[in-house]
């Protein structure tokens, strides 16, 4: 075979491989760090949606997890999350997936744990980055944390009553039932204990190991859907709340962001998750660009037809020479 046929062959195979990854949507392992973009766009952004066909077209970034090993509880497991973002120039929205056989949405006993995935910021945009488990007191961390618990008591009323989980239990006399006193939870706002919930995300503040605190300001908005095995989570928050510990954003700025996942099935709460480090989030003015869409379907046929005609361009080039070779 000459040079010249080699390198076109060579080429041909290398266009069809290229059609074949892009048909699929597979991309190839790189060595730079990892950057989620979070792009502007004027289209409404569904948040309780999340299975929305426009989250398809906001590029998506894999992020690795692996289990918390660094203070007890400790747990988790190894997962591969997908994170999106994109941004209106009023508010940050972040769309998380992952892979969870059972959906979890109960904490109505003490045995039942609630599936649960969360964002964590610094407190100060693009300055220090902080210990990534729950930040340190010389650099904190804003956490949205949502709760499978939450959508549910979000999406259906409250659902942690003992009416609830045990329905055919029957109570004769309850004594102060309507004082608050006598709900010591209710009564200092636990977000554990609360009955009316406007959003299934917490924002929290913390600055070390066991000062993980709530901001009560509902600044956070989210929703979570569960389908065919597999977590979809939207959170939405304003760039500026302008609260102490909330991080601050702009529509051109460039942070750091972690996540984290707990597996209710897996008994898995607090400390027990996977986590992974931070990473790179980068706010652009930049136009998020609606994706063409067209039919993959005659892609793989194109690249077979594509590398069968190179296949016999080459055995039908080579008999000639062999006619002709003493």
């Amino acid at each position: 075979m000459s040079g010249t046929r080699r390198a076109a062959a060579v080429l041909a195979l290398a266009v069809g491989l290229a059609a074949a990854l892009t048909a699929t949507g597979t991309r190839l392992a790189a060595s730079q760090g990892t950057v989620i973009t979070a792009m502007h766009t004027d289209r409404a952004i569904p948040v309780k949606d999340p299975w929305s066909d426009f989250w398809n077209d906001v590029p998506k970034v894999d992020v690795a997890l692996s289990a918390q090993q660094i203070t007890p509880p400790m747990g988790g497991h190894r997962w591969t999350l997908t994170a999106r973002a994109v941004q209106d120039g009023q508010k940050l929205y972040i769309e998380l997936e992952w892979p969870d056989l059972t959906a979890d949405r109960s904490v109505g006993a003490q045995q039942l744990f609630t599936d649960a995935a969360a964002v964590q910021f610094p407190s100060v945009a693009s300055q220090q980055v902080p210990a990534f488990c729950m930040g340190d007191p010389t650099a904190s961390v804003n956490i949205w944390q949502w709760r499978a618990a939450w959508q549910a008591d979000v999406n259906r009323g409250f659902q942690g009553g003992v009416k609830h989980e045990f329905p055919n239990t029957e109570v004769d006399w309850y004594p102060f039932h309507k004082d608050p006193v006598f709900y010591p939870g209710r009564y200092v706002d636990n977000p554990f204990s609360a009955t009316r919930r406007t959003s299934p995300v917490d924002n929290l503040v913390a600055g070390g190991f066991g000062t993980l605190t709530p901001d009560p300001t509902p600044v956070v908005q989210g929703w979570g859907a569960w389908r065919d095995g597999r977590w979809r989570v939207v959170f939405a928050r304003p760039l500026h709340v302008g609260r102490e510990g909330n991080v601050e954003l702009a529509s051109d700025d460039r942070t750091d962001v972690a996540f984290a996942v707990w597996d209710g099935s897996a008994q898995e709460r607090d400390g027990m998750k996977s986590v992974g480090n931070f990473v790179a989030l980068d706010l652009s003015p930049e136009l998020m660009r609606q994706r063409a869409r067209f039919p993959y379907w005659p892609a793989p046929f194109f690249v077979f037809i594509v590398l069968w005609a190179v296949f016999a361009w080459m055995v039908v080039g080579d008999i000639p020479r062999r006619r002709e070779a003493p």
